[in-house]
């Protein structure tokens, strides 16, 4: 509690604390956009599918054809089941980018900046005590994450029976020392 009250007392933290709230708010209706985008994107890849689905009910080329001639189905959708009936699931796997798609793809993008801005504006209101511990915080967690990387990707190599050279070099440094003890 003490820490609170200590920090609304420089007006400099202050700023940076109600910045930072500010940029939370906006991450939560941020947060809710996405979710909203997530599910439209979902409706859509859903509707692919059953487009691709009433395309494969069709057994050739012929077949879509007599349908269109017939007028059962449109030019729009003759074109496109066509097109679905070529590729095959290619043609739904591998399509461009829905309007939706590349607007979350904006939105991510948005979010990130204006979360790195919040915690930046977290860490500027800290005292410079607290800033050089969380500097060195954040150094041990970067250094704790490489090495589990690196553990992984020697788990991965011995099991491939595939081994990197700098792996190699480090395990044969590592025996020539047990070596000389």
């Amino acid at each position: 509690m003490k820490k609170t009250s200590q920090q609304y007392l420089n007006s400099e933290a202050h700023g940076y604390l109600m910045e930072a709230k500010a940029c939370k708010l906006l991450l939560k209706d941020l947060e809710r956009i996405r979710a909203k985008l997530r599910r439209h994107i979902e409706k859509e890849a859903a509707d692919r599918e059953a487009e691709f689905e009433a395309a494969m009910q069709y057994h050739s080329e012929s077949d879509i054809q007599e349908a269109y001639g017939w007028e059962f189905i449109s030019e729009r959708q003759y074109e496109r089941y066509l097109e679905l009936f070529r590729q095959g699931r290619k043609a739904l796997d591998e399509h461009s980018p829905t309007v939706t798609e590349l607007a979350l793809s904006i939105l991510n993008r948005i979010f990130q900046d204006i979360d790195r801005d919040c915690r930046q504006c977290e860490f500027e209101a800290l005292s410079p005590e607290e800033q050089l511990a969380e500097l060195k915080r954040a150094e041990e967690s970067r250094q704790a994450w490489k090495q589990y990387i690196a553990s992984l990707k020697e788990m991965v190599g011995s099991m491939t029976g595939k081994t990197n050279d700098h792996t190699e070099s480090k395990n044969v440094a590592t025996i020539h020392k047990e070596d000389a003890k």
